[in-house]
């Protein structure tokens, strides 16, 4: 027998967006090779468990903007435009991703490093 659902009950994430959310925390965290390293094995991790890789690129971005000033996000975002035209194009799926994840580190710690001159 079916139970129905109810206004007020909570609707649980799937393990997987739980640990992109990780990733993203990681990524923002701390920006170095040997971070870009761990976050492309956890990248890896969700494609061998089929999540698309599409997918992963907009949960990804959806985290990473969270994160950033309104001059960051428009960069960020004309950014992820490019590197998921050529997802969609190429067939090594892990290389844009982790281009793109590279490519955001470097932005962001120039940004971080930025700001705490300005202070």
């Amino acid at each position: 027998m079916l139970v129905p659902l109810s206004a007020s009950q909570s609707v649980s994430e799937p393990d997987w967006e739980q640990f992109l959310q990780e990733t993203a925390a990681m990524i923002v965290q701390e920006q170095s090779p040997k971070r870009l390293m761990e976050v492309r094995a956890r990248l890896y991790e969700l494609m061998v468990h089929c999540i698309p890789p599409d997918v992963i690129f907009k949960g990804l971005l959806r985290e990473l903007i969270r994160n950033c000033d309104s001059q960051l996000k428009s960069d960020l975002t004309a950014e992820a435009a490019a590197y998921e035209h050529r997802l969609n194009l190429g067939s090594k799926h892990i290389y844009h991703l982790e281009a793109f994840v590279a490519k955001f580190m470097a932005r962001y710690k120039r940004f971080l490093d930025e700001n705490m001159m300005d202070m």
